[in-house]
């Protein structure tokens, strides 16, 4: 139960008002707080952030791993009070988050928010979590990362530019988990296995559809995860997870899939098959959630 405790305990942290945190000056702004939230940081912006938050705070650490399509390697930023991030040692006393962003680019939500998160936690404006390690991927569709443009996203409301979807060879990164036709999926099987994280959080955005609320979650799903593991995520994550956000006044719904139907035929769970991201790491036991 602990465990459990502790797992909502995270959530409850990933999903804070932006209102709420204390005013304590802050230095080391990103460039979407500097643009009052018109831009997103580009590849190089984001790497060198984090670099320079490593630099500054002894419980964050940045690694590299494998290569890309791009070329360039995939990185791994872990945030610990501890200081310690031999993660063979973290996983017997500690419980590991693992955090993806920029899969596919133009969705950028979670590359500035976690950026933002890093910073707050690691500067104390927002408690880590007992017992808890959270380690991110900054951007793993890098290719993408770098053909930014301002015209693939025409129903999205901004940022002023953004990445392309496909990678460096135009592949959908959230279709190639279990088949691993990229390099870049190849290093996240690295990163992944390495870390072994008990939950992972996979984040997008709604890609220019107009749904009526702020968030959508997709927990991969209960029946699928099976046994007590299942159980806990349908019966205890997900409605404490909800509850939290609501009274935050920030509504969230579970993703569904609408695309050229009508109501009246009713609304499917989307299956997250072993090719998406939380489908391949919830073959290993792992909590996964798209938001």
């Amino acid at each position: 139960m602990k465990n459990h405790f502790i797992f909502i305990l995270v959530l409850s942290v990933l999903s804070f008002n932006c209102k709420e945190i204390s005013n304590k000056k802050n230095t080391l702004e990103t460039v979407f707080e500097m643009s009052n939230g018109k831009e997103t940081a580009t590849y190089d912006e984001t790497i060198l952030y984090y670099t320079t938050l490593a630099k500054k705070f002894k419980s964050i650490n940045i690694d590299s791993y494998g290569e890309t399509d791009s070329g360039l390697p995939l990185h791994l930023v872990t945030i610990n009070s501890a200081g310690n991030f031999n993660f063979e040692e973290i996983r017997k006393s500690q419980r590991i988050v693992l955090i993806n962003n920029g899969i596919h680019p133009g969705e950028s939500d979670g590359i500035d928010a976690t950026m933002m998160l890093f910073r707050d936690l690691a500067n104390g404006t927002i408690e880590i979590p007992e017992n808890t390690v959270i380690a991110t991927i900054p951007i793993y569709n890098i290719g993408g990362s770098l053909n930014r443009n301002s015209t693939t996203r025409t129903n999205q409301n901004g940022p002023v530019s953004y990445g392309f979807r496909g990678n460096a060879r135009n592949y959908d990164l959230n279709r190639d988990f279990i088949k691993a036709d990229t390099k870049n999926a190849r290093s996240f099987t690295e990163i992944f296995h390495k870390v072994k994280p008990d939950v992972f959080i996979d984040n997008h955005v709604s890609n220019g559809a107009d749904y009526q609320y702020t968030l959508t979650h997709l927990f991969t799903q209960h029946n699928k995860l099976g046994g007590p593991l299942g159980k806990f995520v349908h019966d205890s994550v997900m409605p404490t997870l909800e509850s939290k956000l609501r009274a935050k006044q920030w509504d969230i719904t579970p993703y569904v899939n609408v695309f050229n139907r009508t109501p009246e035929s009713g609304f499917s769970q989307f299956m997250d098959h072993p090719r998406y991201s939380t489908g391949y790491t919830t073959l290993f036991n792992t909590i996964g959630m798209m938001v």
